[in-house]
């Protein structure tokens, strides 16, 4: 054994006293006492539910909208409180964010904190508090723990708010810009600071909308003053629709026309009702700048536009009121709009325009930049060509029912034969369209309804003759609808890929993923292209995580979304002279299937030979992690499943040799991460550029390089014969460079100034 592979084994001894010490900078959960009395503490920020802090039981995740806070009450005691915010308290305490440091909240909980690295381990801050997004220091504004035997320090950020909502109404509903909330909140806790807007209702009330500004470290306080309604039923409105013209409508359409005609009569018959009360008692608009904001802010545009609905609203409640009873009218009226508008849609519609959309392929007979990257020079430019790849069509027109435009493909034919049968007009060709339900959005301005706008859009379907085509693609909204508060808010609640429209440059180059996302995907945050050359790639922008226990920052690169597959090794391959080219080893033999039996060495050459290189140990992690601080994205699913993301133990090795589920699977067959990545756990480990050392006592702050000393090189993702634990990409492993297996494979990292988007 060679001294350098001997080293860790030297260094095992202080380490592993160093590793002992860790546990001294823990706190035990036999340490925290349940049911004792807290002593009172100077300038405490949070009060007690029943008046008297009693010690509680650590729970996670914790509760929202409290606050918690840690109280050392000896060397070896600590209590465990939760309250609500006292503002007086709060404003004195430094906040450090836990994603901010890439930390959770069951993690940090057990930590010792301190306020100098010359602390010993009994010597912790004997007051921290808690909540689901901070932790906060009641004296310094710095804060140290321990982790693998060195010191590491959380970054200190904007200490956040709290929104308060006074009122002695029983029956308050309240919902934000963002949510409705099913139980009017007493307090909103932490909030960032900036500006906040909410409706408040209530039955026999008039609905207004309100906005407010939390400051650094602030309380806002919301005391909703509703407008009563009182009816007057000593009145009879002249009003021809009856209960029978009701029952008559057949469609939504002719229902909303005889709502509009109810109104005009209601509007005509309350024409003589004096308003004079209802403009002294409803809240008025807030300005802009009495609240020292712009009114470009995104939560003052949104209030303005939920006030002017609200205010609507309210004058058509008021009028109705007093003009006399209308109830026989009004309630059977509104129950018909409200069961038409929740059953589906589905209808056929063709577009008014269809626009290809090209991508930029190289040519056949270009030169490939690969062979170039080889001997470092500079490659020629690559002859391309134009290849139509999606179809953007536009339907129905502005300031219509139906206006927005739906850009993709249909499932089994190509595009150029989608083009050409939508522009010639083919006679037995019909476009279904579905949507969730038949409600529009129904879009005031100045008070009165400007339109209705359908867009609750979900697919596509193109039928010829008897055979129908799914539509693979995602719906896109003009800005008028896009933007109104009812339709962000549905677009929150199915975290749908609806967008408002993008003017693009002529001949812009639309990059395209190896699977169409569907209108049911979530769009990921890396931009995906697809590069005949390099593979499929996403785009990953500059960015900061905590890795090995250090905050760090990361430059910008690209990297393949699979794993390095046996039909792009043989492509790449056949770029080099033949007695330069490597072997592929693979046992299971697929071209869709990751390459594996592959060295260190030669995977390497492998992604220098496409002008990239292996990734980094941290660029590998950063991109796995996809900006999320579990190791292990099926964590965040409702019903964890490492099946549905990873191709392991479970589902592969232990099956034996006699299925087809046995050994790697051809890449991206499971669900990506949030950034489109596939396998990033599990089919095959993965080889990084750096070398493996049992201990990082050095990681630089940007773009980390590993060790400066050992071998053995680092894998990271775990592998088909793994279980689940050893799929977490957190964890590391290693071996000899020189080493091969059936379950080691790989993946290249690249400039992203060599990717053409």
């Amino acid at each position: 054994m060679s001294f350098v592979r001997l080293l860790p084994l030297l260094l095992l001894v202080p380490a592993l006293t160093m590793a002992d010490v860790d546990k001294n900078f823990k706190i035990q959960p036999k340490q925290f006492k349940v049911g004792t009395v807290v002593d009172p503490i100077a300038n405490m920020a949070l009060k007690a539910e029943n008046g008297v802090a009693i010690s509680e039981e650590l729970k996670f995740p914790l509760q929202e909208n409290k606050i918690f806070l840690r109280h050392k009450q000896g060397p070896k005691e600590y209590q465990w409180i939760s309250g609500t915010v006292v503002a007086s308290g709060f404003k004195k305490l430094h906040a450090f964010s836990l994603k901010s440091n890439y930390l959770k909240a069951e993690e940090v909980a057990k930590m010792r904190f301190y306020g100098t690295q010359n602390a010993k381990a009994f010597q912790d801050e004997t007051d921290v508090y808690f909540d689901r997004d901070y932790i906060y220091s009641s004296r310094v504004p710095k804060l140290f723990f321990i982790k693998n035997g060195q010191w590491q320090m959380l970054k200190e950020t904007v200490l956040p708010g709290v929104i308060k909502i006074s009122s002695d109404n029983r029956k308050l509903e309240v919902a934000s810009m963002k949510v409705a909330y099913e139980k009017a909140p007493k307090v909103i806790f932490p909030v960032k600071a900036g500006s906040y807007a909410f409706v408040f209702s209530a039955p026999e009330a008039l609905p207004y909308a309100d906005i407010g500004v939390v400051d650094e470290g602030g309380e806002l306080t919301f005391k909703p003053k509703l407008v009563k309604v009182q009816k007057d039923f000593s009145k009879k409105p002249a009003i021809s629709i009856t209960p029978a013209d009701i029952a008559k409508t057949k469609n939504l359409e002719q229902t909303e026309a005889l709502y509009d005609k109810f109104v005009l009569e209601l509007d005509a018959a309350s024409a003589d009702v004096d308003m004079d009360d209802f403009n002294a008692d409803y809240p008025r608009k807030k300005v802009a700048s009495a609240l020292g904001i712009s009114e470009k802010d995104k939560s003052f545009v949104e209030y303005s536009a939920r006030y002017d609905v609200k205010r609507a609203e309210s004058q058509r409640i008021w009028r109705t009121a007093k003009v006399g009873d209308v109830s026989y009218v009004s309630e059977p009226l509104q129950k018909k709009l409200d069961s038409l508008q929740a059953l589906p849609l589905r209808g056929s519609m063709m577009p008014i325009a269809a626009e290809p959309i090209f991508i930029e392929v190289p040519a056949d007979n270009s030169i490939d930049s690969a062979k170039a990257a080889i001997s470092g020079v500079k490659p020629a430019k690559v002859a391309t060509v134009k290849k139509m790849d999606q179809l953007k069509l536009k339907f129905g027109a502005e300031r219509t029912r139906f206006d927005f435009e739906w850009t993709g493909v249909a499932e089994g034919v190509p595009v150029d034969s989608l083009y050409s049968w939508l522009t010639s007009d083919r006679a037995d060709m019909i476009i279904y369209l579905n949507l969730q339900n038949n409600k529009p959005v129904w879009v005031y301005k100045e008070g009165s309804l400007e339109g209705r706008y359908q867009y609750r859009y979900v697919s596509l379907e193109f039928q010829v003759g008897d055979v129908v085509y799914t539509g693979k693609g995602s719906f896109s909204l003009p800005d008028y609808i896009f933007n109104e508060p009812e339709v962000q808010e549905w677009l929150k609640e199915r975290n749908a890929p609806i967008q408002a429209p993008k003017k693009t440059a002529k001949d812009t180059v639309f990059a395209k993923d190896a699977a169409m996302p569907s209108i049911d995907n979530i769009a990921t945050s890396a931009k995906i292209v697809r590069d005949r050359v390099h593979g499929t790639v996403a785009l990953i922008d500059s960015g900061t995580f905590r890795f090995s226990g250090h905050v760090v920052s990361m430059s910008p690169f690209a990297i393949m979304t699979t794993e390095m597959t046996q039909k792009l090794f043989e492509q790449t391959m056949m770029t080099l002279d033949s007695t330069k080219r490597i072997k592929d080893r693979s046992t299971f033999k697929n071209p869709n299937k990751p390459v594996h039996n592959i060295t260190w060495d030669d995977a390497r050459m492998v992604c220098k030979t496409l002008g990239g290189d292996l990734p980094t140990e941290a660029q590998w992690e950063f991109a796995a992690r996809a900006d999320n601080v579990e190791g292990a994205v099926w964590v965040l699913d409702s019903i964890p499943d490492p099946g549905s993301y990873a191709v392991y133990r479970g589902n592969s090795y232990n099956l034996g040799k006699r299925f087809s589920e046995y050994g790697p699977q051809p890449v991206g067959s499971k669900k990506p991460n949030a950034w489109g990545l596939y396998d990033m756990s599990g089919n095959v480990a993965e080889w990084t550029r750096d070398k493996y050392f049992m201990f990082s006592f050095y990681v630089e702050a940007s773009n980390p390089t590993g060790a400066m000393i050992g071998s053995s090189k680092v894998l990271k993702g775990g592998s088909w014969k793994d279980g689940e634990k050893a799929l977490n990409v957190i964890k590391r492993d290693d071996e000899d460079p020189r080493y091969w297996s059936e379950t080691i494979g790989f993946r290249c990292v690249y400039p992203r100034e060599i990717i053409k988007e």
